[in-house]
């Protein structure tokens, strides 16, 4: 599959008209973002993508940048840009469900990293170091959009920024206890969606602080119907499945590896990393559709 992962980024990025620079550069945007995207696809660093002889014999006729040259061009407004396009452009060709998931998923760096964007954090099995991938993705197996902070952000602060981005009117948005937040419940609530998360502590006292109407109704819901509850965390654990598959494809977002350093890395290579997840669905869907 990888194959035809690289050939299809080769013929939208490289014969695409529409990939072309805009600006008197030597080398094109599209095929700045080709060398990266071919990075991300075997795993390895943008300095290992520039030396030809790690490419296929059919790449090799390219012109190459040098390294210098690639790092500086993949800060570009315009390279991010073409890269956000050919997410979107995956995403296009996929369905969905109407439905919305949410999680949050830790990226831990080594303890002897010196990156100082990298923080302290929870983590499942205690405290690590390092970042946080916040993830909001369509039941049907898109990821919408995601938001990268130190491993210290808060599932529920961060999402209320995410969620500004995303079209989640007459949706639904199904998340863990860890977004159940009154401000996130009214951030989600203006935007013409609704927010389920149960709560950390569940039949317990409200307090004396105003509470958010959708807030009262997932509490009345999910507490007090047990089948609810569970068809909500039945539903909910769809955003699991979906990040399982992210990390578990070849090309997939592994463990970050030690290239992939400070906060502005991290975002791109996790970008990347989405990207060929969403075209990896799209080609398995024309195999479907073609059997």
């Amino acid at each position: 599959m990888d194959d035809e992962l690289l050939r299809w980024l080769y013929h939208r990025l490289l014969r695409d008209p529409s990939s072309s620079h805009t600006t008197d550069c030597t080398y094109s945007d599209g095929l700045i973002v080709f060398i990266f995207l071919f990075a991300a696809l075997g795993n390895h660093s943008s300095r290992w993508a520039c030396q030809k002889r790690h490419w296929p014999l059919w790449c090799r006729a390219l012109a190459f940048p040098s390294y210098s040259q690639l790092c500086r061009r993949l800060k570009s407004a315009a390279v991010q840009r073409l890269l956000q396009q050919i997410n979107q452009e995956c995403k296009s060709h996929l369905s969905r469900s109407g439905e919305l998931v949410a999680d949050g998923k830790p990226l831990v760096v080594g303890g002897f990293s010196k990156d100082p964007d990298a923080t302290v954090g929870k983590v499942p099995d205690g405290f690590a170091r390092g970042y946080r991938a916040h993830v909001i993705a369509d039941s049907a197996g898109i990821i919408e959009d995601f938001e990268v902070s130190g491993l210290h952000g808060g599932e529920a602060t961060v999402m209320r920024q995410l969620v500004r981005g995303v079209d989640v009117r007459d949706k639904i948005i199904r998340a863990d206890s860890n977004y159940d937040s009154n401000p996130l419940y009214g951030q989600v609530a203006d935007k013409g969606g609704r927010l389920i998360a149960p709560r950390r502590k569940p039949q317990r006292g409200l307090g004396h602080h105003p509470q958010h109407p959708h807030r009262l109704l997932a509490i009345a819901e999910l507490e007090q119907s047990p089948p609810r509850l569970a068809e909500h965390r039945r539903r909910r654990n769809r955003i699991e499945q979906i990040l399982a598959h992210l990390t578990n494809l070849p090309c997939g977002l592994w463990a970050l590896p030690n290239f992939v350093r400070r906060l502005w890395r991290v975002t791109m290579w996790i970008l990347a990393k989405i990207t060929l997840y969403h075209l990896h669905q799209v080609l398995l869907q024309e195999l479907r559709n073609a059997a």
